[in-house]
């Protein structure tokens, strides 16, 4: 199941929205195309070397902190994918195969880092699943003409 969910990320139609955590801890959400999967593994690519996202991730990465990556698919699924930041390649032989490819799709520009990330965790969020899942592990969380509108219906 984890492939699957990952393979989504190459859906053009997917939204990615990428997590970092701040020097105080707040939240720092971008959206990232960029991002994709490659089997086992996620790949990020960012582009500008003093973006706030980039030093975030590097953050992540000396200190063995985890980041997320919000998913919402086409068919409004949505899914929380914690990950660990694993490497940062920014020269060499595999750099050089995403700067070319950078390069094709956008013409003259610039890539800071590919980052490979590690999925640690992916939890559906969808409302639904959240639904039946905090149904199943609390039912006297409902709402008394809830409760009432089941037993009518038993009677």
């Amino acid at each position: 199941m984890g492939n699957e969910i990952l393979n989504r990320l190459n859906e053009k139609e997917s939204v990615k929205i990428l997590v970092t955590v701040d020097e105080n801890g707040l939240p720092h959400p971008v959206v990232k195309d960029s991002l994709h999967s490659d089997g086992e593994q996620i790949i990020y690519t960012e582009y500008i070397e003093s973006s706030k996202t980039n030093r975030y991730m590097t953050k992540s990465l000396w200190f063995d902190k985890p980041v997320s990556i919000l998913l919402l698919t086409n068919d409004e699924k949505s899914f929380l994918i914690t990950v660990q930041p694993h490497r940062a390649i920014v020269n060499g032989k595999e750099f050089q195969k995403y700067y070319e490819a950078v390069q094709k799709q956008y013409g003259d520009f610039d890539l800071s880092t590919v980052w490979i990330l590690k999925p640690l965790e992916i939890i559906e969020q969808s409302l639904h699943v959240r639904v039946k899942e905090e149904e199943n592990k609390r039912p006297y969380f409902l709402h008394l003409d809830r409760l009432a509108k089941e037993k009518q219906e038993r009677i």
